[in-house]
């Protein structure tokens, strides 16, 4: 049975009767605030990429290409992407900034993604 991760870290409880709620309340909107900031830095026009490429991959969307199968590998946690498919990139043209960029933005998406998932899961938790 899965259980609510707020009952089972404890820590996390609802805050007790006098709490700030106000203070809570704001420290929400700053994260989403601080959140959407990351987004649109990632995904913005400066930069090697194309800025509605890496907005793809901010907003979790795949893109085609070598490129494509890299921003996949790291979307997924990274773990399998190797120093020789790196190399590959490079020596077929892509230069080290848009690899970089790349990255970056796939795993921006991918962690907002996870953490959009998270924010529903708690959702749904009892208070």
């Amino acid at each position: 049975m899965l259980r609510c991760p707020l009952l089972v870290l404890g820590s996390l409880s609802p805050p007790s009767r006098g709490s700030d709620q106000v203070g809570v309340g704001k420290m929400v909107n700053l994260r989403r605030r601080r959140l959407e900031e990351l987004a649109d830095g990632v995904g913005g026009d400066a930069g090697v990429l194309p800025g509605g490429v890496r907005r793809d991959l901010v907003n979790g969307q795949g893109i085609v290409g070598d490129l494509g199968v890299l921003a996949e590998l790291v979307a997924a946690g990274g773990g399998a992407v190797t120093d020789e498919q790196i190399r590959r990139l490079l020596v077929s043209g892509h230069s080290a900034d848009a690899v970089f960029e790349c990255v970056v933005a796939a795993a921006a998406g991918a962690g907002l993604e996870r953490l959009r998932a998270v924010e529903r899961l708690l959702q749904d938790c009892p208070p």
